[in-house]
């Protein structure tokens, strides 16, 4: 059987194309696949910010107990928040504040004043028994000045008796800290300005003496 020229052509022309499209000819890559992939020539500093190579995990970042890593940035120290109750050390610098502003070396009782002897052993304190001052009985014991502010400190007192002295000028505002405080008596004196607003803020007071100034 003889072959046509022209089905050799063909067939010829055919082998041609089929030897082009060899295994060295590109494949197209799906676009999922383009989506995820990442370069790994790069040095860090221009890999991309999501890179997992480069963004630490939250395991990694975490402080633990005992691994050295402070909460406070480098050189900065750790400032500690006072106690909004106090202390028997903040009671003891209000009543030497006390002291200096009215005239204590001339009162009628302050033994132990300004001494390391516990607050509760101070004339005319009464402590409770943690030692926080509760009381100051007062009355009648030739104070001679301003009240000092530094009695809002005493935020555990219940009874402040200063009747029957020499106090002179303004009553302080920060009284009306004293959240605690059931009875103030500050009548015959020598105050004088007007009843600071603060002392609304006594929601337990029951007694209140301001006559007499």
């Amino acid at each position: 059987m003889r072959t046509s020229p022209l089905f050799l052509g063909s067939f010829a022309l055919t082998l041609l194309l089929l030897a082009c499209a060899g295994p060295d000819q590109p494949t197209a890559v799906p676009s999922s696949e383009r989506a995820t992939a990442e370069p790994t020539d790069l040095p860090d500093s221009e890999r991309p910010i999501g890179d997992s190579e480069t963004q630490a995990s939250p395991a990694q970042t975490r402080s633990t107990p005992g691994s050295g890593a402070s909460p406070t940035p480098t050189g900065a120290p750790a400032m500690a928040l006072p106690s909004a109750s106090g202390s028997t050390e903040t009671d003891r610098e209000a009543l030497v504040a006390l002291y200096h502003a009215t005239n204590g070396p001339n009162w009628k009782n302050n033994t132990n004043w300004l001494s390391d002897a516990p607050l509760e052993e101070w004339d005319l304190v009464v402590t409770d028994d943690t030692g926080r001052v509760i009381a100051l009985l007062l009355n009648h014991n030739q104070l001679a000045g301003p009240i000092s502010p530094h009695l809002g400190n005493l935020v555990d007192l219940k009874q402040l008796h200063l009747a029957a002295n020499q106090l002179s000028g303004e009553t302080p505002p920060q009284l009306g800290n004293l959240s605690n405080l059931k009875y103030l008596n500050l009548e015959h004196n020598d105050l004088n300005g007007e009843i600071p607003l603060e002392l609304g803020d006594l929601s337990n007071l029951t007694v209140l003496g301001l006559g007499g100034n």
